[in-house]
C-alpha cells in the first residue's frame, strides 16, 4: 500500500463536474506538485486530501487512515492571515506545541533547535509585521513542521511574494524537504516553480478537472533557476506548456 492513496475521487458543484475520477498513489518522502491552469480543481483536490472537503465519490487514505485521523500541515496562499500578529515569530512557530500543553521553555528550545538545525535566517524575536514576506512564509512552514504532520499541503504559497523571495524560498524548501524527509503536496500553475520543486508532477486539465499526465523529475537538488532553464529541462517545459 502506498503512503497516500487517492482512489476514484469525483467532486461536483451545482451539477458541474469539478473533479473527475482522480486516482493517485504517493510514496512517503516525495515532493509532489499538482500542476494545471486556474480552475482545474487543484485546490479542491488539496482540500479533499486535507479532509476539509468531502468527495462525492471515492476516498483518500494517508498511512492507512482517513485524512481526519492524521496530523496534516496546510499552508494557504494568504499565509499572512494565518500568522498571529500579537505573537513573535518564535511564538507563532511554537503555537501547535502550546496547544498541546508543552511548557514554554521546552517549546522555545524546540523552535530554536529546528531553526539552527535547518540553518535558516529567521528573526525569531521579531513580530510577523516586522519580517519580510519570505521570513513570514518560513515561519508559516516551520509552524506546520514542528507539529510533526504526516504530510504538508501547500496551496500556491509563493504567489504573493516578489521574485527574490520566491527564488530564495524555492531553494530553502528543497533543503528542508531533503533534510527532514518530508512528504509534500504542492499546488502550482507556474512551470518553472513546478519543475524546480517536484519529484513528480501531476498534470491536470479543466472542464472537468482530471489528471492527464504524470511526469517524473529526477534531476539532483537543489535545483536553481539556471538548472531549470538548461537543455535537460527543455522537453519537460514544452510538455507542461502544451498542457495548460
Amino acid at each position: 500500500m502506498s503512503y497516500i492513496e487517492i482512489k476514484n475521487i469525483w467532486k461536483y458543484f451545482q451539477n458541474n463536474v469539478i473533479l473527475k475520477k482522480i486516482n493517485l498513489k504517493i510514496e512517503k518522502g516525495t515532493f509532489i506538485c499538482i500542476f494545471g491552469p486556474n480552475g482545474c480543481g487543484k485546490t479542491t483536490l488539496l482540500n479533499i486530501i486535507a479532509g476539509i472537503l468531502i468527495p462525492d465519490a471515492g476516498y483518500v487514505s494517508i498511512d492507512g487512515k482517513k485524512s481526519n485521523d492524521n496530523i496534516i500541515g496546510y499552508i494557504f496562499q494568504d499565509y499572512r492571515e494565518s500568522l498571529l500578529p500579537w505573537k513573535t515569530n518564535l511564538e507563532n512557530i511554537a503555537f501547535p506545541l502550546e496547544l498541546r500543553g508543552i511548557s514554554k521553555k521546552e517549546r522555545n528550545t524546540k523552535v530554536r533547535d529546528i531553526v539552527k538545525n535547518l540553518n535558516l535566517r529567521i528573526p525569531l524575536d521579531s513580530y510577523p509585521y516586522q519580517s519580510s514576506g519570505g521570513e513570514q512564509q518560513l515561519v508559516a512552514l516551520l509552524r506546520e513542521i514542528i507539529a510533526e504532520p504526516k504530510v504538508i499541503l501547500m496551496d500556491e504559497p509563493f504567489s504573493s511574494l516578489h521574485c527574490k523571495s520566491r527564488d530564495y524560498l524555492k531553494i530553502e524548501i528543497q533543503k528542508i524537504y531533503k533534510k527532514l524527509g518530508l512528504t509534500i503536496i504542492f499546488v502550482s500553475h507556474e512551470i518553472t516553480e513546478t519543475m524546480q520543486l517536484a519529484d513528480r508532477i501531476i498534470v491536470m486539465k479543466k472542464y472537468p478537472g482530471e489528471i492527464i499526465n504524470i511526469l517524473n523529475i529526477n534531476f539532483p537538488r537543489p535545483r536553481t533557476e539556471e538548472l531549470v532553464f538548461s537543455s535537460g529541462f527543455s522537453d519537460i517545459r514544452e510538455i507542461l506548456r502544451s498542457q495548460i
